[in-house]
């Protein structure tokens, strides 16, 4: 599963962003439920494949991570199904 993603640029107050440090990618076989996670050091990035997923539907959502380890609300929800 590939996942892409737009940078944040404002801290949810409106501020501007200036400290971001990544991104945990966070997915689980339900809605909402997420068991699993995948840490990106790399705020330069904004697309990540997910693999070695077993046959089923996956849920998955991103949250952004500053330098001071806080983490952002989570994005969207999207699924796939795996076959």
């Amino acid at each position: 599963m590939t996942l892409n993603w737009t940078p944040p640029t404002e801290n949810t107050d409106g501020t501007p962003l200036a400290n971001l440090a990544g991104y945990h990618i966070h997915y689980g076989t339900a809605s909402g439920k997420y068991t699993q996670s995948v840490t990106v050091n790399n705020p330069g990035i904004a697309t990540y494949v997910v693999s070695n997923l077993n046959p089923g539907t996956y849920y998955f959502s991103v949250a952004a991570v500053n330098s001071q380890g806080t983490e952002s609300p989570l994005s969207s929800e999207v699924s796939t199904t795996v076959n």
